[in-house]
């Protein structure tokens, strides 16, 4: 796995090592319930990384990007855009696009790896992942990628950044303590409190809309699944619970559904549940690898 493909893994791939799959495509809808929303996410189905849309039903899937280096990690803002993780031009860098694939800008440009992108809630921010200073910390920057500062500060592991519905907080993972767990901070930086403490690796939390509730993955109990808990850590409740892995929760804007990937079926395809872990659909249906699943908004 190269060093770019690292980061389009981000600290999944230390919870989980993954294979990039042989691609193939089948993109025959299988999913019959849930929301009548639309998701992006990353499959290497045409032969690299590339990002598409899908509806939560399976149906109408439709290629984004088509560069030569890996695409993936969309996020999808309020405002109709998407931002994405991309190595076209060499090491791995934040892009944005409308959400037909047109207008692609670079907003970061330097020899570290960008990743992980997360739109404010507004649409005029977006939090994101860098190792520009020797390892990964949390970064913000405007929309058009100006502005670009460091939030956090030490010698530990800080990724996965997610606006709280709000804009007022920041949820992210870090080892700072010895194992990945949940934390949240200030849109600025401040006040960094620690949501999980177990000896499991804890990432990817995602907002409930109501702003009282997170998704997230771990592996306290073995292989990852995905966890549902309160704005202050209580109420840890398990959603899923077979010997696949479960991972990267995306919890819908309308708060019914949270979108996830996992190998259950074989390989890994995008799957969506309702909030309390009933109605499982599955989404996509290919040999190949898809991952990364973000809500339109």
């Amino acid at each position: 796995m190269t060093h770019a493909r690292t980061l389009l893994r981000v600290v999944l791939a230390l919870a989980t090592p993954l294979t990039l799959l042989a691609c193939g495509d089948d993109d025959s809808p299988t999913g019959t319930g849930g929301s009548s929303s639309r998701l992006a996410f990353a499959s290497d189905r045409d032969g690299n990384l590339e990002v598409y849309t899908v509806n939560a039903d399976g149906s109408d899937v439709r290629r984004l990007t088509n560069s030569a280096g890996d695409d993936g990690e969309p996020a999808w803002s309020s405002t109709g855009r998407i931002a994405f993780t991309s190595t076209r031009d060499g090491n791995a860098e934040i892009y944005s696009m409308n959400a037909d694939g047109s207008d692609v800008r670079r907003l970061t440009n330097n020899p570290a790896d960008d990743g992980l992108p997360a739109w404010s809630p507004n649409g005029a921010r977006i939090a994101f992942a860098s190792n520009r200073d020797g390892n990964f910390e949390i970064y913000v920057m405007n929309a058009d990628g100006t502005g670009q500062t460091r939030l956090t500060t030490n010698a530990a592991t800080e990724s996965g950044p997610r606006w709280s519905p709000n804009g007022a907080r920041i949820a992210f993972h870090s080892d700072r303590d010895g194992n990945f767990e949940v934390y949240v901070m200030n849109a600025d930086g401040t006040s960094p409190t620690r949501l999980t403490n177990n000896p499991g690796v804890d990432l990817f939390s995602s907002w409930a809309p109501d702003g009282q509730r997170f998704a997230f993955q771990t592996s306290r109990d073995g292989p990852t699944e995905i966890y549902t808990m309160n704005l202050d850590g209580t109420g840890i409740t398990r959603l899923t619970q077979n010997t696949a892995i479960d991972n990267y929760p995306m919890w819908s804007t309308d708060g019914k559904r949270i979108a996830f990937h996992s190998n259950r079926d074989g390989n890994f395809e995008i799957y969506s549940m309702a909030f309390d872990g009933t109605d499982v659909v599955r989404v996509t249906n290919s040999p190949a690898f898809d991952v990364f699943p973000a809500w339109r908004p």
